[in-house]
């Protein structure tokens, strides 16, 4: 059973290489998983941007009768 725990292996064993491999692999996938997440955030972030900017545009544009108190919707949290 000490045999599978790749860290009592001897260094440039058959088994160690193959745990090193696996490891390796598992950097790969989680570099690409990490490059995948970045994209969809930034991705995110400009239409968050963008629909903010559509609705202050939107908002600007709404006529206020005079003396119609305003509102915060995020009241003052933002």
């Amino acid at each position: 059973l000490a045999a599978a725990d790749p860290v009592s292996m001897l260094p440039g064993s058959l088994g160690r290489g193959s745990w090193c491999n696996e490891h390796d692999t598992i950097h790969k996938r989680l570099d690409i998983i990490e490059e995948k997440v970045i994209k969809t955030v930034e991705h995110l972030e400009s239409e968050v941007k963008s629909l903010l900017n559509i609705i202050s545009e939107t908002t600007s544009n709404i006529p206020i009768a005079p003396g119609t108190p305003l509102i915060d919707i995020f009241d003052g949290k933002y």
